[in-house]
């Protein structure tokens, strides 16, 4: 691999201005062309900001490291991956300014990288261990880093190597495995940046989230004490840098820790945990912690219409206040929450959807990535906060030359809720009615926001209409309403969403006898309800879903989640049938497509199974593409049209929902085969 500030490779702003190509809807091969900008990362200078920059599909979908100038000059490429890398990600200046740290994987390895500033390559920082008595020493598998305040230290999460008598015996085929007994633990390092040379901290596996004291010379690391399966069991144990071995455990730290951050004074915390009122897992609540009394506050207990999100967590040089995502509505920002009063303020930008927001410490500037309906993500540099920042010279993601329609808020009132939406027309609304795409998102804790989408520029371009909704359960309106489909998936919610499409056909240009619906995930989950509880949709698409709460409960990677919404299956049987799309199959007519990844264990490939082997027997029109290799995440990223190391599938995908659609519409999609 090359990973290197070169000369010779550096891709500086094209100064030739290509033909003005005409503007038109993005095509299904034009998204092989869409790449995307995130993590952007200020240098403690002001003058560069690092930022990883996701190619198109077409051109391997893999990730690389990009410099851009807050100063109006050209940006260029820092890394460029050969091999079987996906790329490098997660970008950090030391805080001297002498190097970027970021992490790259090869060879089912994921590695630390120094590249230092003033040019050469990057060299891999060496982490190694011993898997076992009598073994050698052998590389570990990075998966999280974090950089001291002072930048004397990186402390890193990784995984061990595996025993080589684990190896042989695999290839000797003696490959049975015992579960929950041969999981390879994971552990932190601290690196000495001085001289790159590192130390295990003993004892301690399992990490989830490390945070460093202000001063660096104390680490709190969070573990758990039981598989996140049985429920949330968080420990936090502080570490001195000096002496790993002397080790803290941190009395009264709330279970449902997932975030942490130092007050100034390194005796309390502020915590991210979960919600104190009822409310699904993933729901948090901003707490202070003092670590002497061992009590915790919670901020934001009173917190309306909004959401909190675990992502970024910092706190203001006076301890008065902390920073961090927020969602309202669909907005999403950054908020400000006096950690006395709880009081918060969002932080507006300019932009509807601002995410990725990071500052150097004690620097008074923020970057961010910021988009709008019509404004692909981008990276903006501001000096002040609540104010607009401006946009930095970046590398195009989406194509100038491609069109994106502006949404249209919608909202209706159902059932003691205000419940939110968005439309978005074609050109040809302006002279008639238009067929409707109906589009829910996953989750259930999930949403909508008003950024832009490739999917909807896509079905857009077909001369559809396009509704998106917030229904109840959704994120971003408070606890009340995120807990409101509690024992009721498939009731309210869909209630709301077909209010939403009752209020969309009275107002706007809607033809009521052309209308389809899509969904990933808990998208696609809904899409199984509505194929046995209305007729209202020519054609229905579902992309990975829950299909059989008890299937699903037993083979998913983590059914925890699942359990507030419908308690242990074999404990509630009647509540778990009830939530299951199943359940309805024998009132389905609708033809159906299912898309299932293969390797995806969040939503395995037998939901997918199961509904096609039901509507198959109903007699309902059904199709079924299944996609080797593709998780979930990779899935719904093709789903969406992201970009993709998958060359055609994505393609593949969209291509078959949107003939499938269209085919809806014209009354003449293929029967099963007898």
């Amino acid at each position: 691999m090359n990973y290197s500030l070169g000369r010779a490779m550096v891709l500086f702003a094209c100064s030739v201005v290509p033909a003005i190509a005409q503007q038109h809807f993005p095509s299904n091969e034009d998204l092989r062309q869409l790449r995307t900008i995130a993590a952007p990362q200020l240098s403690p200078d002001l003058k560069h900001v690092v930022a990883t920059l996701q190619d198109s599909t077409a051109d391997g979908g893999k990730t690389h490291l990009w410099l851009l100038s807050t100063e109006g000059g050209p940006y260029r490429q820092l890394t460029f991956t050969q091999g079987e890398s996906t790329g490098e990600r997660a970008p950090e200046y030391l805080p001297d300014g002498s190097a970027i740290l970021f992490q790259s994987r090869r060879d089912n390895k994921s590695s630390l990288y120094r590249l230092p500033t003033d040019g050469g390559e990057a060299v891999a920082i060496p982490l190694e261990r011993i898997a076992a008595a009598g073994e050698k020493a052998t590389s570990v598998s990075v998966m999280s880093y974090s950089i001291s305040p002072d930048g004397s230290m990186v402390a890193v999460v990784a995984t061990d190597p595996e025993p080589t008598s684990l190896t042989k015996d695999r290839h000797d085929k003696k490959d049975a495995i015992w579960v929950e007994h041969e999981e390879l633990p994971h552990r932190a390092y601290l690196i000495d940046t001085r001289t790159w040379k590192a130390r295990e901290v003993p004892t301690l596996s399992d990490m989830d989230a490390l945070s460093w004291s202000e001063q660096s010379d104390r680490l709190l690391i969070l573990t758990h004490k039981h598989i996140h399966d049985l429920g949330p069991s968080t420990i936090g144990t502080i570490v001195s840098v000096r002496n790993p071995a002397d080790q803290k455990p941190v009395s009264g730290l709330p279970e449902t820790t997932r975030r942490a951050a130092w007050m100034h004074p390194g005796t309390s915390l502020v915590l991210l945990a979960g919600c104190e009122k009822d409310a699904p897992e993933g729901c948090a609540d901003l707490y202070t912690f003092d670590m002497a009394t061992a009590k915790s506050k919670n901020i934001t207990g009173a917190l309306k219409d909004s959401t909190l999100a675990a992502d970024s967590l910092a706190i203001s040089d006076d301890d008065g206040s902390a920073l961090l995502s927020i969602t309202h509505g669909m907005r999403r920002t950054v908020a400000s929450i006096d950690l006395t009063t709880g009081r918060e303020h969002l932080l507006d930008f300019g932009l509807p959807v601002v995410t990725g927001f990071r500052h150097p410490r004690n620097a008074k500037a923020w970057v961010y990535v910021g988009s709008s309906s019509t404004s692909p993500a981008s990276v903006y540099m501001t000096t002040a906060l609540d104010h607009p920042g401006r946009q930095l010279i970046q590398p195009e993601t989406a194509p100038a030359a491609w069109t994106a329609v502006a949404s249209k808020p919608l909202s209706w009132k159902r059932a003691g809720f205000t419940i939110e939406g968005l439309l978005y027309l074609p050109p040809q609304a302006s002279s008639g009615k238009v067929p409707l795409v109906v589009d829910v998102h996953g989750g259930p804790r999930g949403q909508f926001t008003d950024s832009y989408s490739p999917l909807i520029n896509l079905l857009v371009g077909e001369g559809w209409a396009v509704l998106v909704t917030n229904p109840r359960g959704s994120t971003g309106y408070g606890i009340p309403f995120e807990a409101a489909n509690k024992d009721d998936m498939g009731n309210g919610d869909y209630l709301d969403i077909m209010a939403g499409v009752d209020e969309a056909v009275r107002t706007q240009p809607i033809d009521a006898d052309k209308m389809a619906l899509i969904g990933y995930s808990y998208g696609g989950e809904m899409a199984g309800f509505v194929e046995g509880k209305t007729a209202s949709f020519k054609a229905i698409v579902s992309g990975a879903p829950v299909i059989d709460q008890f299937s699903e409960y037993g083979t998913e990677s983590d059914s925890y989640g699942d359990r507030w919404y419908t308690g242990q299956p074999w404990r509630h049987f009647e509540s778990a049938w009830r939530q299951s799309p199943l359940a309805y199959a024998e009132h389905a007519r609708t033809p159906f497509l299912l898309l299932q990844g293969q390797t995806d264990t969040t939503d395995p490939e037998g939901q997918s199974k199961e509904m096609y082997r039901a509507l198959r027997q109903e007699g309902v029109p059904v199709q079924m593409l299944l996609f080797p290799r593709e998780d979930h995440g990779a899935l719904g990223g093709n789903f969406a049209g992201n970009p993709s190391t998958e060359p055609w599938h994505g393609v593949i995908a969209r291509e078959h929902m949107i003939k499938f659609i269209a085919d809806g519409f014209a009354g003449k999609i293929e029967p099963n085969k007898p």
